[in-house]
Order: structure tokens, then sequence, then C-alpha cells
């Protein structure tokens, strides 16, 4: 599920936030949904996208949990890269091969939960696939994914 369509204006708010490190735009992206989410999504886990360590460092903040944490569910970050190469940077055939760079620890974590995967923008969701191929390993109750924008209205997860 996509909160928002992809548009300038969304585009220019994610910037913001995680481009130019403006961490009071954080409780703004769930604001109007809040309640809603919080309801549909009773008791799940959420597991963020992983980010680059590097723009997290820059930042003081991972974006995707700062965004989501107002779900008030409990936040488990245990995908990671093994690389730290961003997205942004790949053509999008090597954006499908992002499962090379992802690997999961503490798997009990995830065993019989239900599992939110979270992200902030959707694009050819290669990253999304590969998380709910490591987190089904994982043997959890169930998977749904929440991203806060999707590019694309045509593609399927």
């Amino acid at each position: 599920m996509a909160i928002y369509k992809y548009n300038e204006g969304i585009r220019e708010l994610i910037y913001q936030f995680k481009g130019c490190y403006d961490y009071e735009l954080a409780p703004i992206f769930l604001n109007r949904c809040l309640n809603y989410l919080k309801f549909k999504y009773r008791g799940y886990v959420i597991v963020p996208a992983p980010s680059s360590k590097e723009g997290d460092e820059a930042r003081g903040f991972n974006h995707v949990v700062e965004i989501f944490k107002y779900l008030d569910k409990p936040i488990v970050r245990n995908i990671e890269k093994t690389s730290d190469i961003k997205q942004a940077d790949l053509s999008k055939s090597e954006r499908k091969q992002i499962s090379n760079y992802l690997e999961i620890k503490n798997r009990y974590l995830l065993t019989g939960k239900n599992v939110l995967i979270v992200d902030d923008v959707k694009t050819t969701g290669s990253t999304l696939k590969a998380m709910v191929k490591l987190i089904k390993e994982c043997k959890p109750k169930k998977i749904k994914i929440l991203v806060l924008s999707r590019r694309r209205e045509d593609e399927k997860l």
C-alpha cells in the first residue's frame, strides 16, 4: 500500500526531509492517516528498508525509521546492506540485483510475527521484493508492505 502518489509535492517534501536533514518534517508524512494506519496494522512489527549508513550518519537519523515510528509499533532493524551502495546511483537493471547486497540478522525476531515492511519511495520494488524473500525465511505469520510514496501505479509487488 502506498500512502501518496509520487508527484512533485511529495518529492520535494521527501528531499527537504531526507536530503536537507529537516528532521522536524518527520511527523507530517503520516499525519493525515495516522489513526487509520495504527488500527490497520495493530499487532505488527515494523521492518524498515535499510538505507546507506553514510546517509544516516550524515543526517543524524534514519529517514524511514523517523517517518514510521509514529505508528507506535516495535521497530526491528535486522535487515542491513552489506555494501554502502545508494539505489539512486544504480540503473534499473542494477537495482534488480539489490538482493545481493542485503542480509538479515537475528531471524528469530520475526518468527511467528506479523511483519510490516516500510520504505519511503517504491521505484522498481526490488528492495521490497528482496526484503520479502529474506523475511519469509524467518517464518513470519504475515507480511505486509507500506510505502510512503509509489512512483508507478502499474507495478505489482
